[in-house]
């Protein structure tokens, strides 16, 4: 209370103060954990890598109920695909990256397959009504074979630190063009378990599955006789190159004397089918193996 000049008493008003809460707009971020280069010919592939996770993705070609983008849809040229996130307390932001749509020449098979996504180049043979890549899948960043590849939006690979035979170099997938890389399960698969899906092969193909595989050794009666034609010295085209496996992150084994092919089929939660074959054997194997192995790839045209 105050006296003012002419003596009136008055009562000092206090100002009351409020908490008031401010909530910072959530810090997005879109890493793609897919190609962004890919064809028009693609299958559709789901949209990852946008966090936090619970986002929604939207763009040309994305289906943002299912988070799928589909090439066809999408159109030639480049794309902005934008990843949208809003917090608890209704704060939004956004993430975008860019994605590039090319058109799928005309592709005859037998001949050689440019990878656009990063130019390796590779052998093709037509073995009855498939296509197949006539070199091991050779796609992405090469990581120590001690490591476990992980899901983290790098394609990564192991090679085998052995030398091929003598007899490898000069053919048509010598070690030196087509050097032996291999791959966890998983990380093929881009973590995606859906057999047939595009994997890391390049747009337009795709991850075997066993039914593929099936078709592929009735062409030479069946897998008790297929694996003969099928290995480097067979006369199929599909030249298989018996480089070895990684063994759960341990050891290689096998170099010159077998190799092993996924199958885009699961088995279980932990391990996947396979096929082997080897230089004393005319057969082919079907192997449940570890999703953690590493084993070779061959690709399949769409």
């Amino acid at each position: 209370m105050h006296i003012d000049i002419f003596g009136n008493l008055h009562h000092k008003q206090s100002s009351i103060q409020y908490p008031v809460s401010v909530t910072p707009p959530p810090i997005v971020t879109f890493t793609p954990c897919f190609d962004t280069i890919t064809t028009d010919n693609a299958k559709p592939f789901k949209l990852k890598g946008g966090l936090p996770l619970g986002g929604t993705y939207s763009g040309p070609g994305v289906t943002p109920a299912t988070n799928i983008f589909t090439p066809s849809a999408a159109g030639l040229g480049s794309k902005t695909i934008t990843y949208s996130y809003t917090s608890a307390g209704l704060c939004s932001k956004t993430s975008n990256c860019k994605l590039l749509i090319l058109h799928s020449s005309l592709f005859i098979c037998g001949t050689t397959l440019t990878d656009p996504r990063d130019n390796t180049v590779y052998p093709t043979s037509q073995i009855g009504t498939q296509c197949w890549f006539a070199a091991n899948l050779n796609f992405g960043t090469e990581i120590p074979s001690t490591q476990h590849q992980l899901d983290n939006c790098i394609p990564e690979r192991y090679r085998n630190p052995a030398s091929l035979p003598a007899s490898f170099v000069g053919s048509q997938a010598s070690s030196t063009q087509y050097p032996a890389s291999v791959y966890q399960w998983d990380e093929l698969m881009k973590y995606d378990e859906t057999p047939g899906n595009q994997g890391l092969c390049p747009p337009g193909w795709h991850v075997p599955t066993e039914s593929d595989w099936t078709i592929l050794f009735n062409s030479y009666t069946s897998n008790a006789f297929a694996g003969y034609p099928l290995t480097h010295s067979g006369f199929s085209g599909f030249i298989a190159l018996l480089s070895g496996v990684q063994h759960m992150n341990e050891t290689w084994d096998f170099n010159s004397f077998a190799t092993f092919f996924w199958s885009s089929d699961k088995d279980g939660t932990t391990r996947a089918w396979s096929h082997g074959m080897n230089s004393e054997d005319p057969s082919v194997s079907l192997y449940s193996a570890s999703r953690a192995n590493g084993f070779s790839v061959r690709c399949l045209k769409d």
